[in-house]
């Protein structure tokens, strides 16, 4: 199975999370909605979902999130406290030592539990109280895909039943599957921009709001695929010093979906053209796409909360025609493993 292969296989499984996980959802969600803070635990692309989740458990379930330090567990001997919250642990493998390390010890002070894995007989989904199975099936290539989309869909899933606890506007899933589709066959979109990077060797890649997490995740596909300096950053974050590092000619990534940071997404290609920055996008938007140098669009609708999903499988598309481009395998990326275990 390659890289591609499991690409291609990314909306079947999110149309499998979406009809067989929201009863899994709204089962969780009352204890969700008695935590007064969540802490995630993860690493690596994991990691990447679990900022997914803060920012969608935040706005939409108004649970105060964190993403865990696990060396002040594993290393330090320092756990903090987790009573009255919970803790929901991302991997999908579900090995990671210090993940579980983590888990455990928020279960043992008290804290409501979740692993969420593709791996349902793992060492994280015995620690956890409840495990959510991602249903993606064997993810052989090195760079994860699936198992990153699949767990921003069972986040999303996650933080919608719980906000639905208290009442909160339920996150409208509709248009997700296709705008995934749409995003499996724009191949060939991406390996146009990919020509249009070339041969530099460090990249800017921008987000902000659910779209950070997109921002994160691409940069790290380019950095394992490609072995290019894949940079990413809150578009907020960089107006706060790292701009100052911007060149002529810089190429520049530009996640943005449409909703409320469009019109920032919108300003910032602006501004980065005007400093002679060569803005690519990935976007929903072809009025973003207009203010580029180029974009990949996909012009199927879904909300704001999800959109980003989609975006992802673009990235991945990026990632693999950067690597090709570099003269790089993308199904033998140097210097990594399928499985990453840190203590």
């Amino acid at each position: 199975m390659s890289l591609e292969s499991e690409i291609a296989q990314q909306p079947d499984v999110c149309a499998r999370i979406l009809d067989e996980g929201p009863r899994e959802a709204r089962t969780l969600a009352p204890r969700l909605a008695k935590a007064s803070h969540l802490t995630f635990v993860a690493r690596g692309t994991s990691d990447h979902a679990a900022t997914y989740g803060k920012y969608l458990f935040e706005s939409i379930a108004g649970i105060v999130s964190a993403s865990a330090a696990p060396s002040i567990v594993t290393q330090y001997g320092a756990p903090p406290r987790y009573e009255g919250g919970a803790a929901i642990g991302i991997s999908q493998s579900g090995s990671s030592p210090d993940v579980a390390a983590v888990v455990a010890a928020a279960r043992r002070s008290g804290a409501f539990t979740i692993a969420i894995t593709n791996a349902a007989r793992s060492r994280l989904a015995r620690t956890a109280e409840a495990t959510f199975a991602l249903r993606c099936g064997p993810e052989r290539a090195v760079a994860a895909t699936k198992t990153y989309t699949a767990s921003c869909v069972v986040l999303a899933l996650l933080a919608s039943s719980t906000g639905a606890v208290s009442g909160a506007s339920p996150i409208v899933f509709d248009g997700l599957v296709d705008a995934m589709r749409e995003a499996v066959s724009s191949a060939r979109e991406a390996s146009r921009i990919a020509r249009r990077i070339g041969s530099r060797r460090m990249l800017v890649v921008l987000g902000r709001g659910y779209d950070y997490a997109a921002a994160l995740e691409g940069a790290l596909k380019i950095k394992e695929l490609a072995r290019v300096w894949a940079e990413p950053y809150s578009s907020a974050d960089f107006a706060h010093g790292p701009r100052t590092l911007l060149e002529r000619d810089t190429p520049v990534l530009l996640f943005a979906s449409r909703g409320v940071m469009l019109r920032e997404a919108r300003r910032t290609a602006a501004w980065l053209a005007e400093r002679g920055a060569k803005v690519y996008a990935v976007t929903n938007d072809e009025g973003l796409a207009e203010r580029c140098d180029d974009a990949v669009v996909i012009r199927t609708a879904c909300s704001e909360a999800v959109a980003p999903i989609a975006l992802s499988v673009v990235a991945q598309h990026l990632a693999r025609a950067v690597a090709i481009r570099h003269g790089r395998d993308p199904e033998r990326p140097v210097g990594i493993s399928k499985v990453t275990r840190t203590l």
